[in-house]
């Protein structure tokens, strides 16, 4: 009877198992595959910038190490300093990026513009949108000229004056019109609208 009771309750936990709806579902959209050479790559990249990290920590130590009190002082002081003006030349940048953008706006040229704007301070970045802005409206006008531009009257209407379209009618100069006119009124009237 033990038997028997274990199977029943093996049977229900199996049904139980399979009454569960399993929701396991991969999108293959979402699901990034990786070779075994691009983890590689990967991998030395990390590895190799972890070491180079690890390196300059050591090395930086060493020299600490080697320095007495007065020159660890002045190689922070100095290192502080650096860090600074580094941090202070970022903060130009993007105030200058801004401004840049704020320009581009107001003269109406798109703001990608922004990357190839010389950033060095104020001035070159008035420069160079200037620059921008001329070569930008010389190529608008260059397109608007090239999209305009027609093609040339025909010097003669056609002799068959059967053959002759609308559109042909309305490329004919005013000396091709009239001679239509003489030969052929009705068709003159007609193409005329």
């Amino acid at each position: 009877m033990n038997e028997e009771t274990q199977t029943v309750e093996a049977v229900e936990d199996d049904k139980q198992v399979a009454a569960e709806p399993e929701q396991v579902t991969t999108d293959p959209k979402d699901e990034k595959k990786y070779t075994d050479a691009d983890v590689d790559a990967i991998i030395d990249k990390k590895f190799a910038k972890w070491k180079a990290e690890q390196e300059k920590a050591e090395s930086e130590a060493k020299k600490l190490a080697k320095m007495n009190a007065e020159d660890k002082q002045k190689y922070q002081l100095d290192k502080r300093e650096q860090d600074l003006a580094d941090r202070e030349a970022a903060i130009t940048r993007r105030e200058l990026t801004a401004e840049a953008k704020t320009i581009l706006s107001e003269r109406g040229l798109p703001i990608e513009l922004v990357d190839v704007v010389n950033l060095a301070d104020a001035d070159s970045v008035r420069d160079s949108i200037d620059a921008i802005q001329k070569t930008w409206e010389a190529a608008v006008l260059k397109g608007v000229a090239d999209k305009t531009k027609g093609s040339a009257p025909m010097k003669k209407a056609p002799v068959e004056s059967g053959e002759i379209t609308k559109e042909q009618f309305n490329r004919m100069g005013v000396r091709s019109r009239n001679e239509l006119f003489e030969r052929d009124p009705e068709l003159y009237r007609k193409l005329r609208g």
